[in-house]
């Protein structure tokens, strides 16, 4: 039997917490952004000074930057780059929802969880 604040349970909430960030990820990488994002909203708090805060803080960040990948393919549709735009940015968020998900299971932080990069 364990008691809260033991190893034990701080095991088993890290444990969830790994779990729901996989879960986010996964949604991501099925297309289910805005379930991912508000879930990613609503468990951040819960996860807070843990390494899946930082997970949280990526997948969060990763869906508005592809808002603004698609913002700017709107803004460059009648220069005919939109295409192009879009494929970048597709490319760019599939290798980071890939990386999210990796780091999820490994159970690894996010190195930068609030820079463009991975």
């Amino acid at each position: 039997m364990s008691f809260a604040g033991t190893p034990a349970s701080s095991s088993a909430q890290e444990d969830k917490a790994r779990l729901w960030s996989i879960l986010v990820h996964l949604l991501y990488l099925m297309g289910a952004f805005p379930l991912g994002l508000v879930m990613a909203y609503i468990k951040r708090p819960d996860f807070a000074g843990t390494i899946y805060e930082g997970h949280m803080t990526f997948a969060i960040r990763t869906f508005w930057i592809c808002v603004m990948f698609g913002i700017g393919a709107l803004a460059l549709r009648g220069v005919g780059m939109e295409l192009m735009i879009l494929f970048i940015g597709s490319i760019w968020a599939i290798v980071r929802v890939v990386v999210g998900l990796v780091r999820a299971i490994d159970a690894k932080p996010i190195q930068k969880p609030r820079g463009w990069t991975i």
